[in-house]
């Protein structure tokens, strides 16, 4: 399949494996650093429901990323560590990877 509906077809096969790759959290934020997609493994991660976790500001759980979050913005791909801490008082060391993209023509993270 070629031209506008293979394009279509690929980018929701990318959506599906994106969604359900297995015990990887996925976080796509906004410029105004707002959640504004995660997957399965996000809300098991930070424990908390996808309704609740949309919309919370990247760093409110990590208060260490405040810096690194400054860098995604200017450089196109940013890796690094912190720690994500739970509301139910749990601490999880994370390993994270950023990188810039676009949905429907909108600047993403």
């Amino acid at each position: 399949m070629d031209g506008e509906t293979g394009r279509i077809l690929q980018r929701t096969l990318l959506g599906e494996a994106v969604e359900l790759v297995e015990h990887v959290a996925v976080f796509v934020w906004n410029e105004e650093r707002r959640y504004v997609a995660v997957n399965d493994a996000a809300c098991e991660l930070v424990g908390l429901p996808r309704e609740e976790l949309i919309g919370i500001q990247v760093g409110e759980m990590s208060p260490d990323v405040d810096e690194a979050v400054a860098g995604a913005r200017t450089l196109p791909f940013r890796h690094g560590t912190s720690t994500l801490e739970r509301r139910d008082g749990e601490s999880i060391p994370l390993e994270w990877v950023t990188a810039h993209t676009r949905v429907a023509g909108l600047p993403y993270y």
